[in-house]
């Protein structure tokens, strides 16, 4: 099976993770193991061959367990978030939360054998950033940081680029041509 793209890599950067945590402070421990905990439970639906809808149950229970979702919807939204109306927040976090899901789920049939590796792990009052490492079948690396604050994931950043703002960059394109609701309604059809 080939290597995942870059932008494979980027949208489907949850289900990759294993490794060994650097010794550091307790909250840096406890975002690290946050990253490890979600390893785990993606590597065990992995290797079971868990079917479509197995996976896409998982995958929204990891989102909503370990990903804050709400200031992700924010971000990704950017000015617009302050503009819509709170249906419009509220339908766009649902429909955001599918359409990860059915991305993040359909990506699980990519994996060939990657592992992360958590390394270091910098405490930035009030979020920890967590390094690590893809490593690929073949021994090249891709690097990534995971942003967690209270617990939670609010972005990954992998070789320099954030998700969150990739995703921003791509809904302010889409909403520019087809407005808040086209986005919402788009964002609806992907996660059904």
């Amino acid at each position: 099976m080939p290597t995942l793209s870059r932008r494979s890599v980027l949208s489907g950067v949850g289900i990759l993770v294993t490794g060994a945590v650097v010794a550091a402070p307790a909250s840096a421990q406890d975002s690290a193991a946050l990253i490890n905990g979600i390893s785990s439970r993606v590597l065990a639906l992995l290797k079971t061959g868990a079917s479509d809808a197995q996976r896409e149950r998982e995958m929204s229970a990891i989102l909503r367990e370990s990903f804050d979702m709400n200031s992700i919807g924010r971000t990704v939204l950017g000015r617009h978030w302050s503009a819509a109306t709170p249906e419009q927040r509220q339908r766009f976090i649902v429909a955001f939360e599918k359409a990860e899901v059915r991305a993040y789920s359909s990506r699980f049939r990519e994996y060939s054998g990657q592992s992360l590796v958590v390394g270091k792990v910098t405490h930035h009052n009030p979020k920890d950033l967590v390094d690590a490492q893809i490593v690929q079948p073949n021994g090249q690396t891709v690097r990534l940081v995971w942003e967690v604050m209270n617990g939670k994931i609010l972005d990954v950043t992998i070789e320099g680029v954030s998700m969150a703002i990739t995703r921003r960059s791509d809904f302010n394109a889409y909403i520019q041509r087809n407005g808040l609701d086209g986005l919402i309604a788009e964002l609806e059809r992907r996660g059904s």
